[in-house]
Order: structure tokens, then sequence, then C-alpha cells
């Protein structure tokens, strides 16, 4: 009884078995989310170039509720991903240079979605200081070391990690991030999962009786 209502509830409650957790985010295998945003999994399009990706997040496009990430963005997300544990780069500070941020030491290759090479996962996002200028984020696969440059490069040396791109071996998509709202839930929800909850109570007590 008592393994039946379990299943029911994890069932219920849509709980993931195999989901990857890091700091505060979780990845489910297609999207990486915690602390009020969603973000899309770094493999997903990280042969798409900036056209093709800004065009997916307009109207219609396959992604129109996200954003591509910029620079207080791409912090958030490193932010959250060391959790309670300080880091050096969730505040926006206007380095230029390849800066450390820490080093997340769970870390392995494709963790969050696999991009660039065995050795780093790395993402783009659009830097804040000119209107092509691209920054960039990298993981260490060995060391879990996290980097990011603010002013790495701009949209068209990017472009030379998309499809057709000269280094299209070493694939390196855009960050694409949206704000989301915890859902509340239903009163009907709470009356089942406390019934269940009671329902495992009492199961326990018939058996010891």
């Amino acid at each position: 009884m008592f393994k039946k209502l379990l299943t029911f509830l994890i069932l219920f409650t849509g709980f993931q078995v195999n989901a990857v957790v890091i700091g505060n985010l979780t990845y489910d295998g297609t999207y990486i989310s915690g602390d009020g945003r969603t973000y899309l999994g770094l493999d997903t399009i990280a042969s798409w170039d900036y056209a093709r990706t800004f065009n997916a997040t307009q109207d219609s496009g396959d992604y129109e509720d996200f954003r591509i990430a910029n620079t207080a963005d791409a912090d958030y997300f490193i932010g959250s991903l060391f959790g309670a544990d300080a880091d050096n780069c969730s505040t926006v500070d206007g380095t230029w240079s390849n800066e450390s941020c820490g080093v997340i030491s769970l870390w392995t290759d494709g963790l969050f979605g696999d991009s660039y090479n065995t050795r780093n996962d790395q993402f783009f996002f659009i830097a804040d200081e000119g209107t092509d200028d691209v920054g960039l984020t990298g993981i260490g696969s060995n060391d879990g070391n996290v980097t990011r440059n603010e002013s790495w490069s701009n949209v068209r040396r990017s472009n030379w990690h998309a499809d057709g791109g000269k280094r299209y071996r070493l694939p390196v998509g855009w960050l694409l991030v949206r704000d989301t709202v915890a859902a509340v839930p239903e009163p009907s929800i709470l009356a089942l999962m406390a019934l269940g909850i009671f329902g495992i109570g009492f199961a326990r007590r018939r058996s010891q009786s």
C-alpha cells in the first residue's frame, strides 16, 4: 500500500528521478530551471548562428517566450550555478578580460547539455559594452572552473561556431532565458496530496495493529 501511494505521489507531482541538480539549478534533459528563471539546455541550439537564434525568439518562433541572454542574465545564471557558495562573477563589473568565477566541484562535461568539446561547456551572451559585443562563459569539465569574458568578440566570430562556420566542430550556442513564475497548486491538488499523506499514515497504523 505504501509503495503504491509513494509511486502515485511521484507521478502526480511530476518528480524527475534523473534530473541533474547543481547549485540552485535543475536540468531535466531539455530545460535548466531555478531561481525564477528557465534556460534552454546548452546543447539544444549549440550549432545555430546568431540570426537563426534571434529569429527563433521572435513571434511564432520555436522559442518565442525566451530571449537571448545579456551580461546580467549570464551573471545570474553563474550565481545560480554556485547556489549558496560565493563566486566572483555574479555581479556585473565591466571586466573586459577573461575572469575566473570559481570552481564547481561536481561538474562534468555535458552536465547541462554538451557543447564546444570534451574539455569545456560554453555559451554566448550579448555583452553590454556594445551592440555587436559577444560575451562568453565556459565551464571546465576536468576542474569545474567557471570563466566569463564580458567582451569575448563579435557576432561574426560567434558564427564561426555554428553550422557552416569554420569552427563548426566546436559548437557553441547562445544562452536563452525566460522568466518563470512558480505555479501555485490548486486547492483540489492540495486536497489530493493531503489525502495521499493521510492514506500513508493510515496504512502504517493498520500494519502495526
